[in-house]
């Protein structure tokens, strides 16, 4: 929050701001306004916190997909299952 902003929410109630606070952050276009009034660049990916030591060690994250087989699922309906070939 920037100090325009906290100077005039001074007067209100400390968690009608903070709920105010959450309901912009849920809202991807309230941010994105927000972020223009601060004169910041808006970003849509979120990766979080972008310290030194993430950007050292990103070439040794392991980019890999779970192989794991899912699940086969069997839907039954009056009784018999629609998967079966008759």
């Amino acid at each position: 929050m920037d100090e325009f902003t906290k100077k005039s929410t001074e007067r209100f109630d400390k968690n009608i701001v903070k709920q105010a606070e959450k309901f912009i952050d849920k809202s991807p276009e309230l941010k994105k306004i927000r972020s223009i009034k601060d004169g910041e660049s808006y970003s849509e990916i979120n990766s979080g916190v972008n310290d030194q030591q993430y950007k050292d060690n990103y070439d040794k994250i392991k980019w890999t997909k779970d192989k794991k087989t899912k699940p086969k699922f069997r839907v039954k309906v009056n009784g018999k299952y629609i998967d079966e070939e008759e």
